[in-house]
């Protein structure tokens, strides 16, 4: 609000209300979301990759069944 107004007034404590000064965040708190939010889309991006990559080759019957002499 303007000069330390309140845009919320409490309705039972006036010096509970939120101005804007002690709603907001640290600059530290906005420094670690700004992060998070530019790794959110790298982290999505795997996980797509990773979940395609998966499913590009499917098991066989005999792969699912264990009849399939083992490789190691």
């Amino acid at each position: 609000g303007y000069h330390g107004t309140a845009y919320y007034p409490s309705t039972t404590d006036l010096q509970s209300s939120l101005t804007i000064y002690n709603s907001s965040s640290s600059k530290f708190t906005l420094s670690v979301m700004g992060v998070v939010s530019l790794l959110i889309p790298i982290v999505a991006a795997y996980i797509w990759y990773a979940w395609r990559s998966l499913d590009r080759n499917k098991l066989t019957k005999e792969e699912f069944e264990g009849t399939q002499e083992e490789g190691y």
